[in-house]
């Protein structure tokens, strides 16, 4: 196998990965007592979702009903359903975020995102979806 066979593999195993992922992920977000259980450990009272995935909308629409979402932050101020949800760009985050928690729903590029929010939000508040759904708080 040459180093270019090696790569495409290697993505498509990766995007096999992040795409079995993401299904777990919006199969436990139906489950509205567990996502609640979830805000709570975390101590989530108020949060913004990053980038405007399924993901996020799953997850505005599931943990709305418990905590005060601000909305969701995406660099393209662009959302892919039609929904009500309030969508805002990067700098309008800068602009009026108080310390409240930021959940990153973007499962390829969640270390890139949590750099650059970094630069203005304490590592604390910046929570990685799969941590939310799955990990131990």
């Amino acid at each position: 196998m040459n180093k270019i066979e090696k790569e495409i593999l290697n993505l498509y195993a990766t995007d096999c990965s992040i795409g079995e992922i993401s299904y777990s992920m919006m199969g436990k977000m139906l489950d509205e007592r567990y996502v609640k259980e979830r805000l709570e450990l975390f101590d989530i009272k108020e949060m913004y979702l990053y980038a405007g995935s399924y993901l996020a909308v799953q997850l505005y629409r599931a943990a709305s009903k418990y905590i005060s979402i601000k909305g969701i932050v995406d660099k393209n101020g662009k959302i892919p359903v039609s929904d009500n949800i309030p969508v805002f760009i990067l700098d309008d985050l800068k602009k009026q975020y108080n310390g409240e928690k930021i959940v990153v729903t973007s499962v390829r590029y969640y270390l890139e995102i949590k750099k650059e929010l970094e630069q203005f939000i304490e590592s604390r508040n910046i929570i990685f979806i799969g941590e939310l759904m799955f990990g131990i708080a």
